[in-house]
């Protein structure tokens, strides 16, 4: 009797070990999936977007027809999802500044406007008094601000992201003197 106890107690014991040996892979699988799944969740959250950056260096040999001019400035975008795209323009010895734009067109090319810089969202310009060496604009594109060309809908965000994204986009700074433009730059990737 002894001896079958014994065949009993170590099969009980065998059956109990290889069930904890099945269940522990088992359960590492389980967190496994649990900690992907989590991963990827994590993505899809606005804290988890990838910031888009653009910029322009602006000089007066990039307009059209080229314009002579100690004034220069650059132009920094960023965007993140797709709401708004943020941007900063700085400058330097710009007298009379009147308003700036992005407009779409490749180098060498004039092109419609497509947004307003300053004034912010199109209001109506007016001349800044003195010389900008400095901060010029800050603020953020949204949809609202972006104007069709030529008569036509305005395009999307998504859709001057894309402009910019392939230099077909360009930020030119008006002044009295100007009034085309004194300061352009294409608006490329970073």
């Amino acid at each position: 009797m002894c001896s079958q106890m014994t065949d009993v107690s170590s099969s009980l014991f065998y059956f109990k070990e290889q069930t904890m040996l099945q269940i522990k892979p088992l359960r590492f699988a389980v967190l496994a999936l649990a900690l992907v799944g989590a991963a990827a969740c994590e993505d899809d959250s606005p804290a988890a977007l990838v910031p888009e950056t653009f910029g322009a260096v602006l000089a007066g040999t990039n307009e059209v027809p080229a314009v002579t001019t100690s004034a220069t400035g650059t132009a920094s975008f960023t965007a993140v999802g797709d709401t708004a795209i943020s941007y900063t323009i700085q400058v330097n010895n710009l007298t009379g500044i009147t308003m700036a734009h992005i407009h779409a067109a490749g180098a060498g090319v004039n092109g419609g406007v497509v947004a307003w810089l300053l004034p912010p969202n199109g209001t109506a310009p007016q001349t800044a008094s003195g010389t900008v060496n400095g901060s010029l604009a800050t603020g953020r594109i949204t949809a609202a601000w972006i104007r069709g060309l030529s008569g036509q809908p305005a395009i999307t965000l998504d859709s001057l992201k894309s402009l910019m994204r392939s230099g077909n986009a360009y930020v030119n700074v008006h002044t009295s003197t100007n009034g085309g433009g004194e300061v352009r730059g294409q608006i490329t990737s970073n």
